[in-house]
C-alpha cells in the first residue's frame, strides 16, 4: 500500500530527529563547560577564611579541574569536589596586603608536561574563567606620643600608606583591643580635663576604623564613630580584654567608695555589665571567650564564664597562663618556682597530659603563638646584666620550638619591661614598641601597665623568619616605624 504524504512526512522526522538523538548520543553535548559561581570574587579575605567555592555549570572529571586550576601568587591548598561544585581548601594563611588571581583554562598543550597531556587533551571544552580577589589590608593602630597625636589612637595602613587619627584630642588612650573584623576598636580612655585628677575617670569606648565593612550602616559610620562601652561613675576601671570572637569584654572594676569590692567584670554585647566577684592580678580570655584564666597570689585558676557552665578549675602549681593556642586546643602556663621559670604545654586531650616545654633561669614575661605554621612561640624574657654596679634588665625576643623545646634568640629589645608585642594575623611580622618612661608627676598624661610616666615612644617592624621545619632561622635587624607606644596589628 503506498504511503500517503502526511505519512511520508512522519517517517521522515522520525528518522531526522532519531539521527540527531544518534549524533547526540555519540558525540555528547558540546557546550563549553563554565564557572556559574565563584564565592571569593571581588571579597577582601582574613586568615579566618580557610576555603572558597566554584560552582561549574556541569560535572566534569576532577582531574581536568585540578590540572587546569591555578592561583597566581599561589596559595597552597586541598581540592574537593560534589557533583559540579568544588572546594578548595587552605593549607597556608593568605598573605595580608595581597592581590590574588585564580585562573581556570584550559592552557596551552605545547607547555604541558607529559604526565598532564593526555587530560588537557581531553575532548572536555571549558571556558576560560579569570577572577580576583584580596586579602584585607596590612595594617595596624597605636598610640601616639608626640604633638598633635599624643594620647590619641592611630591607625596606620601600610598596603595604602595612609595614616588617620582615630580618637579627638580631649580624650586621652591607655590601652586598647581590636575586634575580630577590625572594623572596630576598643579602647580605654580619660577625659582630658580629668587627668590632673587621678586614673579613675578611665572609660571604655568603642571607635570605628573604615576597615573591611560589611554592610551599609558600618561603611556610612566611616572613620571615628565613638560609642561609650562602660562609664566610670561608681566603679573605677583598670586592665581589660576583649575575646578574640569579639562577643565578651572582662575588665577589672574596684568599687569607688568601698575598694574592698574589687572583681573582674564581663560584658556580653548589649547586657548589662555583670561581676564575677573574683579578683585576680592577671587574666587571659580563651580564644571562643569561654574560659577565662586568672592569677592571683601567684596561683592559675581556670573560671567558666557561661552562667551554668561547670566548676573552676584550680590549677595551684602555676603562677599564670600565658598562651591560649588559636585552635584552643592547648595552652601555655608558667610555673615559678625557687628562680626557675617552666614552660608547660596544658593538652585539653586528658590523655596527653601537661608536659614540660622549657626550663629556665631567665624570667618569662610573655609568649605568643606563630599563628603561619603552629609549631613555635614568641616569648619575651629578661634578662639580667650588670652595668655601672647596678643590676639592668635587659629583654629579649626568642623562638621556641614547640615539639623539641630548641630556643632561638631573635632580638635584643629595649630595657623597657612593659614592651608590646604583637603577631600579625598572617604571622609574617612583629611590631613592638620602645618607650621611655619617668615617675610619673601631676602633670603625667601617659602610662605604662605598672604606672610610669610614658615620656616617649617609638614604633619598631620586625620581619619574622621562615619557620617551616628544616629551616635555619636568620635573624633581620627591625625597622623604626613612628612616634607611638601599644602597637598592635589589625586582624
Amino acid at each position: 500500500m503506498a504511503l500517503k504524504r502526511f505519512d511520508k512526512i512522519v517517517l521522515g522526522s522520525i528518522f531526522v530527529l532519531s539521527l540527531l538523538v544518534a549524533l547526540l548520543w555519540g558525540f555528547g553535548d558540546r557546550q563549553p563547560v563554565s564557572v556559574q559561581q565563584f564565592s571569593w570574587e571581588g571579597k577582601k579575605i582574613s586568615v579566618t577564611d580557610r576555603f572558597f567555592s566554584l560552582s561549574l555549570s556541569q560535572a566534569i572529571d576532577p582531574e581536568f579541574v585540578a590540572a587546569n586550576f591555578s592561583i597566581d601568587p599561589p596559595l597552597p591548598g586541598n581540592l574537593s569536589w560534589a557533583g559540579k561544585d568544588f572546594f578548595y581548601t587552605l593549607n597556608e594563611l593568605p598573605i595580608y596586603g595581597q592581590e590574588y588571581q585564580l585562573k581556570l583554562a584550559a592552557p596551552d598543550t605545547a607547555t604541558a608536561n607529559d604526565e598532564t597531556l593526555e587530560i588537557l587533551t581531553s575532548d572536555i571544552a571549558i571556558e576560560p574563567f579569570l577572577a580576583r580577589f584580596q586579602s584585607r589590608d596590612r595594617a595596624f593602630a597605636y598610640i601616639g606620643t608626640e604633638g598633635d597625636d599624643r594620647g590619641r589612637l592611630i591607625l596606620f595602613n601600610l598596603t595604602q600608606q595612609e595614616k588617620s587619627i582615630l580618637t579627638p584630642a580631649d580624650l586621652t588612650v591607655l590601652d586598647f583591643e581590636t575586634y575580630p573584623e577590625g572594623d572596630r576598636l576598643l579602647f580605654a580612655a580619660i577625659p582630658t580635663a580629668a587627668l590632673n585628677t587621678n586614673l579613675d575617670d578611665l572609660q571604655l569606648y568603642t571607635v570605628t576604623t573604615g576597615l573591611n565593612t560589611t554592610t551599609t550602616a558600618e561603611a556610612e559610620a566611616g572613620i571615628g564613630k565613638i560609642d561609650l562601652v562602660l562609664d566610670a561613675d561608681e566603679y573605677a576601671n583598670g586592665k581589660f580584654q576583649l575575646a578574640k570572637n569579639g562577643q565578651r569584654i572582662v575588665v577589672q572594676r574596684v568599687n569607688k567608695e568601698d575598694p574592698r569590692d574589687r572583681s573582674l567584670w564581663v560584658i556580653e554585647g548589649s547586657a548589662e555589665p555583670r561581676g564575677l566577684g573574683i579578683p585576680a592580678d592577671e587574666f587571659l580570655l580563651s580564644p571562643d571567650a569561654e574560659v577565662i584564666a586568672v592569677s592571683q597570689g601567684g596561683q592559675l585558676s581556670i573560671v567558666p564564664l557561661g552562667r551554668n557552665s561547670g566548676a573552676i578549675q584550680a590549677k595551684e602549681k602555676f603562677t599564670r597562663l600565658l598562651a591560649f593556642s588559636p585552635d584552643n586546643q592547648q595552652q601555655i602556663a608558667l610555673q615559678e618556682t625557687d628562680g626557675i621559670s617552666s614552660l608547660y604545654v596544658l593538652n585539653e586531650n586528658q590523655e596527653e597530659g601537661d608536659r614540660v616545654l622549657l626550663r629556665t633561669l631567665t624570667p618569662i614575661i610573655d609568649c605568643r603563638y606563630e599563628p603561619r605554621y603552629g609549631q613555635t612561640l614568641y616569648c619575651l624574657k629578661i634578662d639580667e646584666a650588670e652595668s655601672l654596679g647596678q643590676v639592668v634588665e635587659e629583654p629579649f625576643l626568642s623562638a621556641i620550638d614547640l615539639e623539641t623545646g630548641d630556643e632561638i634568640p631573635l632580638l635584643a629589645l629595649p630595657n623597657y619591661r612593659d614592651v608590646r608585642l604583637s603577631v600579625a594575623a598572617d604571622g609574617l611580622a612583629l611590631l613592638f614598641d620602645q618607650v621611655v618612661t619617668a615617675n610619673p608627676t601631676p602633670n603625667s598624661d601617659l602610662f605604662t601597665e605598672n604606672g610610669l610616666a610614658v615620656e616617649g615612644g617609638r614604633v619598631w617592624l620586625l620581619t619574622l623568619p621562615e619557620l617551616e621545619r628544616d629551616v635555619e632561622i636568620q635573624a633581620v635587624p627591625p625597622e623604626s616605624l613612628m612616634p607611638g607606644f601599644r602597637p598592635r596589628w589589625m586582624p
